[in-house]
C-alpha cells in the first residue's frame, strides 16, 4: 500500500490567509455586486412586452412583431437530412463514448470502472490534522462533443426580412442513438413554419438592437413567448441572486480566514484545544452567514433604488408639489 503524506506550513497557512482576504474584499464588493445588479436587470420579458405588433405587409419602422410563414429563398437541407425538407436553423451535435484510464482518489463515481487499488493519499487539512482518500486507476467513460455544426439561413416574413440569429424560443428538436458509442441530437426551425419574430425594423428588415431591442424568433404565439420569457428571467434571476449570496459567504468567511488559522494553533492545547478550535470555527461561519444576509439585504434595496432612481425623484417631485400647494391654499 503506497502512502503519501501532506506537510503542514503554518507560516504559508497564514500568508494565504493574509491573501485570501484581499480576494474576500474583491468578492463581496465587486463581484457579488455586478452578479446582484445582473440578477435584478433579467428583463427580457418587459422588453419584448414593449415591441409594436404590426402585420407582415405593414411596412412598419421602429421595435416591432409580427408573425406569418417564413419562406427562404434559397434552400437549407436540415444537416445533411437528418430531418426531412429545409430549415431557416439548425444546431447539430454529435456526442461520442469516450474512455481513459487514469488514476482517481476518492469514492468512485458511476462512469469509473475500477481496474487496481493504488493505496492512500494523505494530505494535512485546514485544522492541521491528517485526511486520507484511498486510490484507484480507473477506466472513466464521458460522452465528448466530436462533430458540432450550425447554420442560418436568412429568411423573409411577407414584406420583412431577417437575415441574421436572433434568441430562438419554441425550436424542434431531433436526437438518435447512432450505436453503443455515438449519439446525436439537432435543434432546428424548419422552412415555411410559422414564425413570430420581434426585433427593430427600417420598414424593410428586421434586425438585433441591443439588449434593449434584441431580436427573437419564437414558433410559439405571443402570449405563450412572453409566458416563457418571464420563466427564464425569473430563473436566471434566482440563479445569479444565490450566486451573489455564496460569494458573500464565501468572501466573509475569507475575511475571517486569519483568525481560523491562528485558533489552529489553539489545537494543541491538551484536552480542550479542538473544542475551541471548532467553537471558534462555528462562530465564524454563523458571523458570515449573518453578514452575508445583511450585506445582500442592503446591496438589494440600493440596487433596486439606483434601477428606480428616475420614479423616485419624480415621486419625491410630485409630493413636494402638492405640500407646496396646500400650504399655499391654507395661508
Amino acid at each position: 500500500m503506497v502512502r503519501t503524506k501532506g506537510l503542514s506550513n503554518p507560516i504559508g497557512n497564514i500568508f494565504r490567509s493574509i491573501a485570501g482576504v484581499f480576494v474576500g474584499v474583491i468578492l463581496i464588493l465587486f463581484i457579488a455586486s455586478l452578479l446582484l445588479w445582473n440578477a435584478e436587470s433579467q428583463n427580457s420579458a418587459k422588453v419584448f412586452s414593449r415591441a409594436v405588433e404590426v402585420s407582415t405587409t405593414s411596412g412598419e419602422s421602429g421595435f416591432i412583431r409580427t408573425q406569418g410563414l417564413a419562406t427562404t429563398d434559397s434552400k437549407l437541407p436540415c444537416y445533411k437530412g437528418k430531418v426531412e425538407g429545409n430549415c431557416i436553423y439548425f444546431n447539430y451535435v454529435q456526442e461520442e463514448l469516450q474512455y481513459e484510464t487514469k488514476e482517481h482518489c476518492g469514492t468512485l463515481r458511476s462512469n469509473q470502472e475500477l481496474i487496481e487499488e493504488k493505496g492512500e493519499k494523505c494530505r494535512k487539512d485546514s485544522n492541521d490534522e491528517e485526511v486520507c482518500e484511498k486510490c484507484y486507476l480507473v477506466k472513466e467513460s464521458n460522452w465528448n462533443v466530436v462533430v458540432r455544426e450550425n447554420e442560418f439561413q436568412s429568411f423573409t416574413l411577407g414584406n420583412y426580412k431577417v437575415d441574421s440569429l436572433g434568441k430562438v424560443l419554441g425550436y424542434e428538436q431531433y436526437s438518435k442513438e447512432i450505436d453503443s458509442t455515438h449519439r446525436e441530437s439537432m435543434k432546428y426551425i424548419k422552412d415555411e413554419s410559422k414564425l413570430l419574430v420581434a426585433g427593430v425594423s427600417d420598414g424593410q428588415t428586421i434586425r438585433d438592437g441591443g439588449k434593449k431591442k434584441f431580436l427573437l424568433f419564437s414558433t410559439k404565439d405571443y402570449e405563450s413567448t412572453l409566458t416563457q420569457l418571464k420563466s427564464q428571467d425569473k430563473f436566471v434571476a434566482l440563479m445569479l441572486r444565490i450566486l451573489t449570496f455564496v460569494c458573500l459567504l464565501v468572501g466573509y468567511g475569507m475575511i475571517f480566514g486569519p483568525i481560523s488559522v491562528m485558533s489552529n494553533f489553539v489545537r494543541k492545547v491538551p484536552l480542550i484545544g479542538k473544542f475551541i478550535d471548532g467553537a471558534v470555527d462555528g462562530v465564524i461561519f454563523i458571523a458570515s452567514i449573518v453578514l452575508a444576509v445583511v450585506h445582500f439585504i442592503l446591496l438589494w434595496v440600493l440596487i433596486t433604488i439606483l434601477k428606480n432612481i428616475v420614479y423616485i425623484v419624480l415621486f419625491c417631485a410630485l409630493l413636494f408639489g402638492i405640500v407646496f400647494l396646500v400650504s399655499k391654499l391654507r395661508k
